[in-house]
């Protein structure tokens, strides 16, 4: 995929909020509405609001993915936390979620961070299941009319650490 010469990621800037937040509602009302009551997708909605997207984007490194230079996906990390990763319902399944993943654990490698954590949906446990995460636990968040919105948490642990002790032949 990253051969295709119409896939481009890059780094998120202010402009994008708009477009970028639309792909997030798109998103969460394509995927979520069939899992979670009415309550929990209004949740998720208000949580990705401007305010989020735009102080994640400052306090960590946001990027998204862009396809024919339209933007069909976008991840964040913030500190050793993975937030907000996205991808426009019509290009799941492709490869783009791994691509957002693999720049956004590299990301964490060159800041010095081996151990990401995130906060998994019912609809996207097993995508991050199947890059390595692995479930801390299932737990929730109490929403509107006292409804329930189930999420995981779960982190990785990326690379290897390399021992300082050296091996010498005898």
């Amino acid at each position: 995929m990253s051969k295709q010469p119409n896939i481009s990621v890059r780094k998120f800037k202010p402009s994008d909020r708009d477009i970028v937040k639309s792909l997030i509602q798109k998103t969460i009302d394509a995927c979520y509405s069939d899992v979670y009551c009415k309550e929990a997708v209004q949740f998720f909605k208000d949580w990705h609001c401007d305010n989020r997207i735009l102080n994640d984007a400052k306090e960590g490194y946001t990027i998204v993915l862009q396809k024919n230079n339209h933007v069909v996906g976008t991840g964040t990390i913030v500190g050793d936390e993975i937030r907000r990763v996205f991808v426009e319902p019509a290009f799941q399944r492709q490869g783009f979620g791994k691509l957002i993943m693999r720049k956004l654990e590299a990301k964490a490698l060159a800041f010095g961070i081996h151990l990401v954590r995130l906060g998994a949906s019912i609809p996207s446990k097993r995508f991050y299941d199947s890059l390595g995460y692995v479930t801390l636990e299932e737990t929730f968040l109490e929403v509107e009319n006292r409804k329930r919105l189930d999420f995981y948490k779960m982190q990785k642990t990326l690379g290897r650490r390399i021992k300082s002790t050296q091996h010498t032949a005898t």
